[in-house]
């Protein structure tokens, strides 16, 4: 099982989080609908998340200040309000304490990542504190945007940026993080300010000069965990055995489509297979997993699983067949019989799969001029 990957960056990071936020808000109305208790626990409880960067920020300010005026000891409140903000690490510790179990196959991972464990939960609690005043003004931020969206300009609410381009667009420059994490520096300074100006316990101030230490830092090392150094290829910081790992993925993958692109199915790959229970193949295909077809055939023979030869007679076949399907103004139904190629009803398009199609046929056009192979798709 292949998984699409994380944000690299941390901007990338912060502008999902936004989308998300922006999300959370946008559906505050269904607080008045006929959902289920559940979901609309859900939908607070999502909302509630958001806040409480905000409202955490705007405890450690008020603290302090009401020291100036009052005796009290302000460190427990202080330490109450970062604890709200680590306990979600805390949990897995626990979690991870109780519910550990040997022998337990990790999933199989290609880029340098922090084992799961009590040490990546301490460095995303860490993490979590040192970025808090940027995390609550991106969450002050999405929650006014959303508000104002919803109740004032009524545009963009579909707006939605794919964690793709978002990457493309976000840039993990030193100055960029500054720029985007200007409310820590400026956090970390009035802490300092505050500070200097009071007569705490020496473990309070301590702990608050602490505090600004790492809020004024934090730009430096996010900056650093998300900028890349490239210099080799990608496939080159692969072992021998993360190689080999994923030629043998690659491998299985084309046995699925080798064994069922058959006559009996007109060379079309049908869209899944069932191995629980009892083993079953399903007679229908769609418009992507035809895309999907042609391109595993080209990979085979760009791996080597097949030769020149058998690649060709494999094109051949599957787009023979392409040609005898039913269409609509040019466009390929959803779902066929692969036994009939009679379009399955309800007959309809699908921009999806469609789009999937095109997507495939592009990239197939891109590599199409390295092999005489490719040819064969024109």
């Amino acid at each position: 099982m292949l998984l699409d990957g994380y944000p690299k960056g941390y901007l990338s990071h912060l502008s999902r989080e936004a989308r998300w936020i922006r999300g959370d808000f946008q559906i505050i109305k269904w607080l008045k609908s006929n959902l289920s208790k559940l979901s609309k626990f859900k939908i607070l409880d999502n909302i509630r998340r958001s806040l409480l960067e905000i409202f955490a920020v705007l405890n450690i300010f008020t603290i302090i200040i009401l020291k100036r005026f009052t005796n009290i000891n302000i460190f427990w409140l202080f330490l109450i309000t970062l604890l709200s903000i680590a306990i979600p690490s805390f949990l897995d510790v626990i979690n991870f304490i109780i519910f550990r179990k040997e022998n337990i196959k990790t999933q199989k991972k290609f880029t340098k990542t922090l084992d799961s464990g009590i040490t990546s939960s301490f460095y995303r609690a860490l993490i979590n504190i040192m970025t808090l005043p940027t995390k609550a003004y991106i969450s002050l931020e999405s929650a006014i945007i959303s508000l104002y969206r919803m109740n004032i300009s009524k545009m963009h609410l579909l707006e939605w940026t794919t964690s793709e381009e978002a990457e493309k667009k976000d840039k993990n420059s030193l100055g960029s993080v500054i720029l985007k994490m200007l409310p820590n520096i400026f956090a970390g300074l009035a802490l300092i300010l505050l500070v200097g100006r009071s007569n705490y316990e020496i473990y309070t101030t301590i702990a608050l000069y602490t505090l600004s230490f790492l809020f004024l830092i934090a730009t430096f090392v996010m900056w650093e965990i998300s900028h890349e150094n490239v210099r080799k290829k990608k496939i080159e910081y692969l072992t021998k055995d993360e190689t080999e790992y994923i030629k043998d993925v690659a491998k299985r993958t084309w046995d699925f489509f080798a064994e069922y692109m058959n006559k009996e199915n007109n060379y079309l790959p049908p869209d899944n297979f069932q191995a629980s229970r009892r083993e079953k193949i399903v007679n229908r295909t769609s418009s992507t997993n035809i895309g999907l077809g042609l391109l595993t055939i080209v990979s085979a023979y760009d791996l080597k699983f097949i030769n020149l030869e058998e690649a060709i007679l494999y094109l051949e076949n599957s787009l023979n067949t392409i040609k005898k399907l039913e269409r609509w103004n040019g466009n390929f139904y959803n779902w066929y019989n692969t036994k009939t190629l009679e379009p399955l009803i309800p007959k309809f398009i699908s921009t999806v799969d469609s789009g999937n199609l095109v997507r495939l046929y592009v990239h197939f056009e891109s590599i199409s001029g390295r092999k005489k192979v490719y040819s064969v798709w024109r």
